[in-house]
């Protein structure tokens, strides 16, 4: 389902997305073209403790917040930290 689509239909919800279809804008960004919808909720808590068992399952999954707009712009940023 397109995202747009996705979009209008749960305005304001949490939602967990499957089977992505991406576009890549440069070599860190990509915006969220299509998806499988998984899970909708209003609790953050319910959708993040789906979110980790999907990905533990080794599924490529997102969520999108209430507040994510209609052009779903991801971007991937290396972590730097100190190991200890």
């Amino acid at each position: 389902m397109k995202w747009t689509d996705i979009r209008q239909q749960y305005p304001e919800k949490f939602i967990l997305l499957g089977d992505l279809v991406e576009e890549k804008i440069s070599d860190t960004k990509f915006k969220i073209v299509a998806g499988s919808i998984l899970k909708v909720s209003d609790n953050d808590k319910e959708i993040r403790k789906a979110y980790k068992e999907y990905k533990q399952k080794g599924m490529n999954v997102l969520y999108s917040l209430p507040s994510t707009p209609l052009e779903f712009i991801v971007e991937n940023v290396p972590f730097k930290g100190i190991i200890k």
